[in-house]
């Protein structure tokens, strides 16, 4: 008898009741995830998610425990085929690089029953500490005695993770073993026989390694097949890294390499599982000469993992050469291939809205490109988005780059001030965002984008969406990309008001490879019921948050996609100054973006107010078909109520210069809509704010100022008013209005105010946007005096409505876009 590990090769049943998203956009979910990793006898301690054999606990709810509270007792359970005398069981778990984790409630027993009717518990229920001491180790359980048993049953309650190199700390539902042994004495003519040894491979022929810090040049070199003088250049200087990342494990057996001839003052190799932790050193020099033939790293014992690395510094201030690169190793399966997209299942599924990006300039019909406005590091400008072409492929590019310098960066490109600020020295990179505010919007529905984003530190590109009237802060992160964390992407869903109840449900996704080194597919299905996020067709997160607590976080409003690329400051941090880490010119690449609704779901219709009334009507826009004689447009100009400077949402373009105001006297003032089959209205309107409230709030990170409405004399009403009607004749004054107040900036800025019409009458044909009469009511400042308000402190800049479809004007747009997205 010999004592050997008789899991190889099993696989496990569990009584867990919840389902995983499994990867596969066609068969979604599934109770036990890569059953066969735990068996396979490969023990690269990953928290990569394939590397390991996973059930969940429960649903994450997010929250103080993330649902934990909730969470059942689970198990994995594995038969032994036979009666085993089991003397040890070792169990391998996932770990994470700058973590550690404490298993919770952990419970391991034996039995010779499949039920467990009789049992002997080798480890009762108790927690398992991971330390930074024994991180990758295994909880190994020796036993006493040898207990005869069949089957094994391993229980535990999900995981609380404590980031060790940041204060953040949480549950997980995940249960995830890497591998598990169990030692048994068992005849030696049942010890399984080694597999044949299979003939290695060089995976690293024709493959792009992810390159650490500037823009790599000839980097196809690295890998072409020829050790030769036509160099792959790391044009980063001093000590730095590139690696190669694979979708699958490999056993390492033999790396070979040749740089640029010559003496480097320091070369490492090493091999990991993870993409961002150094792995195992296979072969580290310093002060080492590269001769005219290639370094071989033969490895004694093959080195597991699915990255390798080389890190090197040549004389601190010099590129590193490449000429030729190999990575001899074996593997279960060679495929690196990247599946196709599939589109998730969804109701969602008829096109309304694309732009492939496929002209010779952007299409201004479609899009605003935000041009002057400075932002965190950047000022975004025309010249900074563009459309490129690659052979037969066409994509939009969203360029970031460095101008060195405030001066030069505004010398090049502009800059729109915003009244009395300056920019700090460390704004001198150019930048670029579209967005398609008052062109398109839309409510509820699928959008998908298919792009590469660029990477490194301080580069923050992104795909997002606001709502038409800029409410609150109601935003959907579709991606957020720190380019710096290369594997994660970020989807996020906001809600709430700035400063009062504002709050977030974000998760990050990692990938085996750094998001990148390749085009993916960002996709967010938008319900109002959940909001679910999805990368290249497979789910990746879903959020009800806020959905019933009163702060709206479904988004029942019309809302807007935007792509930009952000640089600097923030929750990015900053740039690289020493121009090593950050690309100092690079491109964010999209490919597409596509909305689809229902075939049959209501559309937006919006109106800027550029006229009065007798303006564009079309699919999307609407003008007022009458008005009465007592209003007037305002425009951007230099008193304080035209300003646009003060019609302004923290951090958001500033071109909120076309609004309405009732002319001086003026009374029982109205804007008159022929809108058939109209659904909803939102009302986006600006009032004065106090000209001696201001409060720092550093919630906010600005002065937060009081509205007028706030402080009206005698109980005075103020707000705007809807009526509905179904000839123009008859009306009827729709009830139920809601107001949301956002938050407010300090005078002279404008407080914005937001009134939502949900659900008019069934047969509206007319909507009446009546303004409020000013004349005679009267506010208090905080120093107590009064103020009668004025004809310009109330101001609409905006009417959005929800339509039924088949009431909309025009469809030709529609057909289009259809056209151009099938060709």
């Amino acid at each position: 008898m010999v004592d050997a590990n008789i899991m190889t090769g099993l696989l496990p049943t569990s009584n867990s009741p919840h389902q995983i998203v499994s990867g596969d956009a066609t068969v979604p979910q599934v109770q036990i995830k890569n059953p066969e990793a735990a068996t396979d006898g490969v023990k690269s301690g990953s928290d990569d998610d394939s590397n390991n054999t996973k059930i969940i606990a429960g649903e994450e709810t997010g929250g103080a425990d993330n649902g934990y509270s909730g969470w059942d007792h689970v198990y994995l359970q594995y038969d032994f085929g036979k009666l085993r005398d089991v003397k040890e069981i070792d169990l391998y778990r996932n770990t994470y690089p700058n973590a550690v984790s404490t298993f919770k409630d952990v419970k391991v027993e034996l039995s010779a029953d499949e039920d467990f009717s009789e049992n002997t518990i080798v480890y009762d229920t108790a927690d398992h500490e991971e330390t930074t001491d024994n991180k990758g180790q295994p909880q190994t359980l020796v036993l006493e005695e040898p207990v005869s048993a069949r089957y094994i049953r391993i229980w535990e309650r999900g995981h609380y993770i404590q980031n060790t190199n940041s204060a953040w700390k949480g549950y997980s539902n995940g249960i995830l073993f890497n591998e598990i042994e169990v030692i048994a004495s068992i005849p030696k003519s049942e010890v399984p026989a080694p597999p044949p040894e299979e003939e290695s491979q060089n995976i690293a022929l024709g493959k792009i390694p992810y390159v650490r810090g500037l823009t790599p040049t000839n980097i196809e070199a690295i890998t072409d097949g020829n050790v030769d003088d036509n160099y792959a250049v790391h044009n980063s200087t001093g000590e730095r890294w590139l690696q190669f990342e694979y979708r699958n494990n490999y056993q390492m057996k033999e790396i070979r390499f040749k740089l640029e001839e010559g003496t480097y003052q320091s070369v490492k190799v090493s091999v990991s599982s993870s993409p961002t932790n150094g792995g195992q050193t296979v072969f580290q020099q310093k002060n080492w000469t590269q001769g005219a033939d290639m370094q071989t790293i033969t490895l004694d014992q093959p080195v597991t993992g699915r990255y390798v690395r080389f890190t090197v510094n040549k004389d601190n201030n010099s590129p590193t050469k490449y000429s030729e690169v190999e990575i001899w190793a074996t593997g279960k399966s060679y495929d690196e291939s990247k599946p196709e997209y599939v589109a998730p299942d969804s109701k969602y599924d008829t096109l309304v809205w694309a732009d492939e990006f496929d002209g010779d300039s952007i299409d201004e019909t479609r899009w605003n490109i935000i041009d002057g406005m400075a932002n965190h590091a950047a000022i975004y400008n025309r010249d900074a988005v563009s459309i490129v072409k690659d052979g037969e492929e066409s994509y939009l590019a969203i360029n970031s780059k460095n101008y060195e310098s405030t001066k030069a960066l505004i010398d090049a490109v502009g800059w729109d001030q915003y009244g009395s600020q300056q920019l700090a020295s460390k704004v001198t990179w150019s930048s670029g965002r579209l967005e398609s505010k008052n062109k398109f919007s839309f409510q509820f529905g699928r959008m998908a984008v298919r792009a590469k984003p660029n990477d490194s530190q301080g580069i923050w590109p992104a795909i997002w969406m606001l709502c038409q009237d800029e409410t609150g802060h109601d935003e959907i992160d579709v991606l957020e990309y720190l380019g710096q964390d290369s594997w994660s992407a970020w989807t996020t869903n906001h809600f709430g008001i700035l400063s009062y109840n504002k709050g977030s449900h974000g998760i990050a996704t990692n990938n085996y490879e750094a998001w990148c080194q390749d085009f993916h597919v960002f996709e967010v299905e938008w319900d109002p019921e959940a909001i679910t996020f999805f990368i290249d067709g497979n789910q990746v997160h879903k959020t009800s948050q806020a959905r019933d607590d009163g702060r709206d976080g479904m988004h029942t409003r019309p809302m807007f996609p935007i792509l930009e690329t952000q640089v600097g400051d923030g929750w990015v941090g900053d740039v690289d100054y020493s121009k090593q880490n950050t690309k100092q010119d690079s491109d964010f690449l999209v490919d597409w973006v596509r909305v689809y609704q229902t075939e049959d779901q209501a559309v937006t219709r919006f109106d800027d107010l550029t006229k009065i009334s007798g303006g564009t009507n079309d699919d999307y826009f609407i003008s007022a078909s009458s008005a009465t004689d007592g209003l007037m447009a305002l425009t951007n100009g230099e008193e304080p109520y035209e300003d646009k400077d003060n019609f302004y949402y923290g951090g958001q373009p500033r071109y909120e210069d076309s609004r309405i105001a009732v002319k001086e006297n003026a009374e029982d003032q109205s804007l008159v809509y022929k809108i058939p089959g109209v659904n909803d209205v939102h009302l986006t309107a600006y009032y004065q704010t106090l000209s001696d409230a201001a409060q720092w709030d550093g919630g906010a990170g600005s002065y937060k100022g009081a509205s007028i409405r706030t402080t009206l004399k005698d109980n005075a009403n103020i707000d705007f008013q809807v009526f509905s009607s179904p000839d123009g004749k008859n009306w009827t004054r729709f009830e139920n209005i809601k107001t949301v107040d956002n938050f407010p900036e300090a005078y002279p800025s404008y407080a914005r105010i937001t009134f939502d019409a949900y659900g008019l009458p069934e047969g509206t044909n007319y909507v009446k946007v009546a303004f409020p009469d000013y004349k005679g009511v009267s506010y208090a400042l905080k120093s107590g005096d009064v103020k009668e308000v004025q004809n310009t402190d109330i101001q609409l800049a905006k009417v959005t409505f929800l339509q039924d479809q088949q009431e909309t004007a025009d469809k030709s747009q529609l057909e289009a876009v259809i056209a151009e997205a099938e060709h």
